[in-house]
């Protein structure tokens, strides 16, 4: 797999997978590796933005890999662990960290967390916005025009003679 560019807070890196492991390379230089990869969760997903980030956790490290969305497709195919897409706000990762260590989280309450998080996302939305069948509509112009008869008359400014 070939390596995929994008940084570190401000050190430029590649990403490689290699075997069961992550790197991450600074100039040919191992910046950072990570094995044994518990998921992968991506964030700042959005169509006005060029990156995103690549959150890693590997159940004691998280490391926010910043990289152009085009390339998720290419880190999920390397990736043996669990993809999670979030949206366009990034996660409260230090609270999530606090929350993990005191309740010494395993992998299994990690998906856990974000199967609900999809779940409750997939909830709120009421679906997809469909426009109304023609029937619909005619009924509803009806029913607009009935309202209008109810509605007193707008007021308008009355002019008087001596003016």
């Amino acid at each position: 797999m070939p390596a995929i560019d994008g940084r570190i807070g401000k050190k430029f890196v590649d990403l490689t997978f290699s075997e069961a492991r992550v790197l991450f390379k600074e100039k040919d230089k191992i910046h950072k590796q990570m094995s044994d990869i518990w998921f992968i969760y991506f964030q700042r997903i959005s169509k006005r933005l060029k990156t995103c980030d690549a959150v890693l956790f590997d159940g004691k490290d998280l490391v926010e890999f910043t990289t152009a969305q085009k390339n998720i497709e290419e880190i999920s195919d390397g990736a043996s662990c669990p993809i999670y897409v979030g949206g366009a706000d990034p996660m409260p990762w230090k609270r999530l960290l606090r929350e993990a260590t005191k309740h010494q989280w395993q992998r299994e309450d990690w998906q856990h967390m974000f199967e609900d998080t999809e779940s409750e996302s997939d909830s709120d939305s009421d679906g997809d916005w469909n426009p109304p069948s023609d029937s619909e509509s005619e009924d509803d112009d009806i029913s607009d025009e009935e309202d209008n008869d109810e509605q007193p008359p707008a007021k308008r400014p009355c002019r008087r003679e001596d003016e």
